[in-house]
């Protein structure tokens, strides 16, 4: 059997600093304005072109309701522990590292970098949702990348741009909002 880890160090580094820094950014990120004005909240019917675009993403995402074959297709990284604030929680960050490295970096609708897990009383885990993050660059500082009709969210720890998507898991504050409040972490 096989032991070794498969993350290189760079993405050990990174995984380690995204941990930190999203502890920080959910105590920073708690309040409503923390995200989109609204985060998508009713997709009425002027918005049609991203309620199908949302479809195309849950079904290529459907799969991944079993963790272990979102594993097994290259979101194994765990890059952060289970990210809660009192405005909810967003849960476990399990990362593509590939899509993480990507260069240049383009954001793909069907392959996001990140899938969000919740744990269960029984010890498996929940599909709630995914994220697009973007590597915050000189070339992207003025232009914030855009996903599904939505401006990715600028996290100065992290360095990065970022978009929550509850896909699988309602969210009663909008299903681009960062933090779902029917979402929980486990208690230490």
């Amino acid at each position: 059997m096989n032991t070794q880890n498969p993350c290189s160090t760079q993405a050990k580094s990174l995984a380690a600093a995204t941990v930190a820094a999203l502890t920080v950014t959910a105590m920073l990120c708690a309040g409503p304005a923390a995200a989109n004005s609204g985060h998508g909240a009713e997709l009425r019917s002027e918005n049609r072109e991203i309620r199908d675009q949302l479809r195309m993403l849950q079904k290529a995402t459907a799969a991944f309701n079993s963790y272990d074959v979102a594993s097994a297709a290259g979101w194994n990284a765990m890059i952060s522990d289970c990210v809660s604030s009192p405005a909810g929680a967003m849960g476990y960050h399990i990362a593509n590292l590939e899509a993480l490295e990507g260069s240049p970096f383009e954001l793909n609708l069907l392959r996001p970098e990140v899938l969000l897990y919740a744990p269960l009383p029984d010890g498996s885990m929940e599909f709630l949702g995914v994220e697009y993050i973007v590597p915050y660059t000189p070339d992207n500082a003025s232009t914030p990348p855009e996903m599904l009709g939505q401006v990715l969210q600028y996290n100065p720890h992290l360095e990065i741009w970022a978009l929550h998507v509850w896909t699988e898991r309602h969210n009663p504050e909008g299903i681009f909002a960062p933090f779902n409040p029917e979402v929980s972490c486990p208690v230490d």
